[in-house]
């Protein structure tokens, strides 16, 4: 079945993609985008005996006006690159104390979507981490704990140009959206795969505008 509002695109209705649970019953999925995320999670997965997965939500300020970028993926594309930055930067400081690291091996997908109601841009994320480097996400009620959350939420403000201290609550975790994932256990691989194929559903995407909905980093 094809996609109406993109023709080269292929609708997915089954509940299930390469015997793993998919969450059709929200609506048609993304064939292309599926196949996408799914690769992501199978490269993680081969690359690393262990590998965390975290679902966050990125928002813009519902007290302020949307600034122009938001109309364009800009934003999404200065978080990742600054996220990785910060990542890399922890794993330089990392090998100069001790000679070694677990090199964070981020992977993500996105997805933007507007809302039905407030008629906003907002992104849902997916990152896959070396789980040998990231168990959790850190303490995500406390912005000012170190870890991989406060990294995310500086990262956030950054790309949108917003206040350090104004950003809170912009970045959401999702809930039960953490995932400690290992070769020999299936089930919670199926659980992770199944919140994260969320990112797919065509509902709620635009396509009209001219820029991507979706995108991922390279398997």
């Amino acid at each position: 079945m094809r996609n109406p509002f993109n023709t080269n695109q292929t609708l997915y209705l089954e509940p299930s993609y390469n015997g793993f649970p998919v969450q059709s019953n929200r609506g048609p999925l993304i064939e292309p985008y599926l196949k996408r995320l799914y690769g992501l999670f199978v490269a993680a997965m081969n690359q690393y005996s262990r590998s965390h997965v975290v679902r966050l939500d990125l928002h813009f300020s519902a007290n302020d006006e949307l600034p122009d970028i938001a109309r364009t993926n800009i934003p999404i594309e200065r978080f990742l690159a600054s996220l990785k930055a910060k990542l890399d930067h922890k794993d330089r400081v990392t090998r100069r104390k001790t000679g070694r690291v677990n090199h964070h091996g981020l992977r993500y997908a996105w997805a933007r979507e507007i809302g039905p109601e407030s008629q906003r841009p907002h992104y849902h994320l997916l990152l896959i981490l070396n789980g040998n480097a990231y168990r959790s996400i850190g303490n995500y009620a406390d912005v000012e704990t170190p870890g991989l959350y406060k990294l995310c939420h500086e990262a956030w403000a950054s790309a949108i140009s917003q206040p350090y201290d104004l950003a809170y609550g912009l970045v959401g975790v999702v809930q039960n959206g953490q995932w400690s994932l290992d070769r020999m256990n299936r089930e919670i691989f199926a659980d992770a795969l199944y919140a994260a194929s969320y990112l797919c559903k065509a509902r709620s995407k635009v396509f009209e505008l001219g820029f991507h909905g979706f995108g991922c980093s390279r398997t």
